[in-house]
């Protein structure tokens, strides 16, 4: 396991690290009994059920997976890895080190290699640190795969919207991702993948997401874009994947009122009634990086149990 270098501390402590939102809430995880619709026994390790036996292989590629230190993003991680990519694990804070540093432990048992690198996407400063951590492991001098995760996921009403919270959420969820890709882009090969990990709320319209919403909707809109611009000029697949509400950290930071909003969405999901898990979203992140997603291009695919299409 590598290291790159530490950036300063960012002095905000706003960022989300794939879910992280330890160092931004005092609220703690509620009793098992605000968790009716766990897909999984409330003890279990949220990414462990991934198998690493598939016919898509990613052997040999690198992969940059920012927010990768938990959440679907450790879960991208790990699997992207299991099917023989290295992989570049991304975290913004010394808050995250330890669980990024447990991602990278479990990528090397796998066999393949893992770089640390501590990045806010929100600083564009930072963002060169990822392009080099990924060189500094690529076996092919090219960075095949760019996992847009990493992102803020703050509600606010309209009437209690600031200026800053507006800024904070398009600073990492839209600007990020526009500057990290334009640093990636030289590097990507004919055959590269971006993959943006987008939200059931860029077309639900759920109360409280004035702003999440609007971030995940103008990256739908980058998706649809870039597949132009890096299609047949580049020969780069641009998509994204769509989870509904998943059972991470985030979730289980979640505050009562939220839970019980949530319920009847849950209850009423077509395939069953029960919240995604990691697994649900993690394989086909890794289809869309394989080459067996080489006509698909400019999609959103939904792994949200049909909450919408």
């Amino acid at each position: 396991m590598t290291k790159c270098p530490s950036p300063r501390a960012d002095p905000t402590g706003s960022y989300i690290d794939g879910g992280d939102l330890a160092s931004m809430t005092s609220v703690k995880v509620l009793p098992i009994q605000y968790y009716p619709f766990l897909p999984f026994p409330a003890n279990s390790t949220i990414y462990s059920k991934m198998s690493d036996f598939s016919g898509v292989s990613l052997k040999g590629k690198t992969a940059i997976v920012t927010g990768a230190s938990r959440g679907i993003g450790a879960g991208i991680a790990i699997l992207l890895a299991k099917r023989g990519a290295n992989i570049v694990v991304n975290y913004v804070s010394e808050g995250s080190r330890k669980r990024a540093e447990e991602v990278a432990d479990e990528i090397t048992r796998v066999g393949t290699k893992a770089i640390l690198c501590q990045a806010s996407v929100s600083n564009l400063d930072e963002i060169p640190r990822l392009v080099s951590a990924a060189l500094k492991i690529s076996e092919t001098g090219k960075i095949e795969i760019l996992i847009h995760n990493a992102a803020q996921g703050l509600e606010a009403n309209l009437v209690d919207t600031s200026p800053e919270f507006y800024t904070t959420h398009f600073d990492c969820n839209v600007r990020g991702p526009i500057f990290l890709t334009k640093a990636v882009e030289p590097h990507l090969p004919k055959g590269g993948r971006i993959v943006f990990i987008s939200s059931a709320g860029a077309r639900l319209g759920v109360a409280g997401q004035t702003v999440y919403a609007a971030t995940k909707a103008a990256d739908e809109a980058l998706v649809r874009v870039w597949a132009k611009e890096l299609g047949q000029s580049h020969g780069i697949t641009v998509n994204c994947v769509n989870p509904g509400p998943v059972a991470t950290d985030q979730w289980f930071q979640s505050d009562e009122q939220f839970l019980k909003d949530m319920q009847p969405l849950i209850e009423s999901t077509p395939a069953a009634p029960r919240v995604g898990e990691v697994d649900d979203i993690a394989p086909l992140v890794a289809f869309l990086c394989s080459e067996d997603a080489r006509w698909t291009t400019g999609a959103c695919l939904s792994a949200n149990g049909g909450l919408y299409n």
